[in-house]
């Protein structure tokens, strides 16, 4: 599944995939973190203007412009095995948490 096909699934706005430099020759690490942001309306805000994001352990991220955005962890085999919520405006609800779950297990094209 391509990460566009991904975000038009969670009605996401915009995706970066961000490769973790120290997984290499590391099976421990994550290969790295397909990041999905929902924005405000109009907005231009990219995954590089958002300063101390950190994978392992996401604070929650607060930007004005900035709805949610949601932490997919994958694997070397680009295979997501985990996510965390890095941000959300609003209350998030099971039917939330059931789809970002139903992507774990899911290959990155």
């Amino acid at each position: 599944m391509t990460k566009l096909e991904i975000l038009n699934i969670l009605h996401y706005d915009k995706a970066h995939i961000s490769l973790n430099p120290y997984s290499f020759g590391n099976d421990y690490e994550e290969k790295g973190v397909l990041v999905l942001m929902k924005l405000e309306k109009d907005s231009d805000l990219d995954y590089l203007d958002i300063e101390n994001v950190c994978f392992q352990c996401p604070v929650i991220e607060v930007h004005k412009e900035l709805v949610s955005m949601i932490l997919y962890l994958f694997d070397k085999d680009n295979k997501i095995y985990n996510y965390s919520i890095a941000s959300s405006k609003f209350k998030i609800t099971r039917s939330d948490f059931l789809k970002y779950e139903k992507m774990i297990g899911t290959i990155i094209d």
